[in-house]
């Protein structure tokens, strides 16, 4: 089950951060043993310290102020009632009390905000990267690629701000899970998508499940917006969206579409401007494509970042050539 803010997960990991960050404060050695260091190999864990430990910095010069004071005084209260009823010893019922005003500061103060913070994932040329997420859902990205994710009480919200990326997403129904890409939105609960920002267009491809995309501006955002075009798909149909133009919905080749998550580019009679672009993801050498040789069409198998194998396939093929311009970029343009 997917937890959100506030649930009880979220207080019991705070909580155990509290305490182990007031252990580190009265003894540093503690942030050496291998207790600690265990508990803190877990990924919900880290997290949690990270938030407790910011919270502590960041408060620490406010604790005279009026809110503060009140938050503390609430949870010194309940700290001494639970220290009563657990009948700790007094070496022990200090940090105790420590621990549960720094929970209380920090529930007090939202930390939901702290714990759901926007974060940014990208790769560098030639990277790939894989993340799991905090409800469970897996993020794949391919090289030269960012997402941002923005998780917050009742959505989970994405953006693909350039490249490629696919998304397996936990399912939860309270909280759909929603990547934009330009002006589209795809909305799903639990499935698995690809979404890709090439060319100018997005292109979205149905691994497992199904989704909705909706093209256009939110009414909420932009006075006078038309309505959103909302388009359904289904596992094995890819949408290709472009600026201006209708959506097209096409069977997608799930093993030509996916194989970049091994190290592979297959193209398909698929211009060679669309393929340049691709390519480019693996190279801090990009290519660039004249006018009069974009539209030829490419079918082939190549490794990813092996832009050598492409370029010597694709000038043996057809009436193109490589040359090197001045600012150090290849051009592949007509042969004379």
């Amino acid at each position: 089950m997917t937890q959100t803010p506030g649930s009880e997960e979220l207080d019991i990991r705070l909580e155990a951060a509290a305490k182990w960050r007031v252990r580190v404060e009265e003894d540093d050695t503690v942030a050496r043993s291998p207790a600690f260091l265990a508990w803190l190999s877990d990924a919900g864990n880290q997290e949690a310290y990270a938030c407790v430990s910011s919270a502590w910095e960041a408060f620490e010069p406010h604790l005279a102020a009026p809110e503060i004071l009140a938050v503390r005084r609430d949870a010194l209260h309940r700290a001494r009632e639970a220290a009563r009823r657990r009948l700790l010893p007094r070496r022990r019922i200090m940090p105790a009390l420590a621990a549960t005003l720094l929970v209380g500061v920090l529930v007090g103060l939202g930390a939901w905000q702290l714990w759901f913070s926007p974060q940014e994932y990208a790769t560098g040329i030639g990277e790939r990267r894989a993340i799991a997420l905090k409800d469970g859902s897996r993020l794949s990205l391919d090289s030269d690629t960012a997402v941002l994710v923005d998780y917050g009480r009742s959505v989970r919200r994405l953006v693909l701000e350039r490249g490629r990326a696919r998304f397996d997403v936990a399912h939860d129904v309270s909280r759909p899970f929603t990547v934009t890409a330009g002006d589209e939105t795809v909305v799903a609960v639990g499935t698995s998508f690809d979404v890709e920002r090439i060319n100018g267009k997005i292109v979205v491809t149905m691994i497992e499940g199904r989704v909705v995309v909706k093209s256009g501006t939110e009414p909420t955002q932009q006075l006078f917006a038309p309505p959103l075009a909302v388009t359904p798909l289904v596992a094995g149909q890819q949408l290709v969206l472009r600026p201006a133009s209708h959506p097209v919905i096409r069977s997608a080749d799930l093993p030509v579409a996916t194989a970049w998550e091994n190290g592979r580019l297959i193209f398909n009679n698929e211009p060679l401007s669309e393929a340049v672009e691709r390519v480019n993801r693996y190279t801090d050498r990009p290519l660039s494509v004249d006018p009069t040789v974009a539209n030829l069409r490419i079918s082939g198998v190549f490794d990813a970042g092996d832009v050598s194998a492409f370029i010597d396939a694709v000038t043996s093929y057809f009436p193109v050539s490589a040359n090197t311009t001045r600012d150090n970029h290849v051009l592949l343009q007509r042969r004379s």
